[in-house]
């Protein structure tokens, strides 16, 4: 079995930026691709929170290497948002590539945070993992209601549309 190797600070900060700034094209597409308007507020939502994880990392790697020009690597995380954007897809085929790309981020944090010793790094870790995992949270509730064929928003729920009678 091949034995995964560690990973330098500069190439962890490089990574995690890349995949920031691919987070942010994917739903940024994602919005595109979509006609819901409550479902366009989410990803706002993920597309700040990504832009806020990027800014940090970046922060983080301007602290640590001021001498290094930040050159995020050529190589994604996960290699299927290249792919995806890079040709027309589904916005099913886009939740189910962000998905992934969630899962694998939070992994990554998380992986990281369990190697190093270094208490700032562990936290910053930490938070970057639970916050990965609330993305993947979201995803998966709008990508359950696109699997079920419905496409809600807000407006069809306050005039009474698709509601069931709940009470006496």
């Amino acid at each position: 079995m091949k034995k995964e190797r560690d990973y330098t600070t500069l190439e962890v900060l490089s990574i995690a930026i890349k995949a920031e700034i691919e987070a942010v094209r994917l739903y940024e597409r994602m919005k595109e691709t979509s006609s819901n308007p409550d479902l366009a507020d989410k990803f706002d939502f993920l597309i700040s929170q990504e832009k806020h994880h990027q800014k940090i990392l970046t922060e983080a790697y301007h602290k640590k290497f001021p001498e290094v020009e930040l050159q995020p690597p050529p190589k994604s995380l996960v290699p299927s948002i290249s792919e995806v954007l890079e040709r027309e897809a589904s916005l099913k085929e886009l939740f189910e590539v962000a998905m992934q790309a969630e899962k694998k981020s939070e992994k990554f944090y998380a992986d990281l945070a369990g190697k190093t010793n270094d208490p700032n790094s562990k936290s910053l870790l930490h938070y970057m993992a639970s916050m990965e995992r609330s993305h993947l949270a979201i995803l998966e509730a709008e990508h359950k209601q696109i699997e079920m064929g419905q496409d809600l928003n807000s407006d069809e729920f306050l005039t009474g549309e698709r509601l069931m009678n709940l009470g006496p």
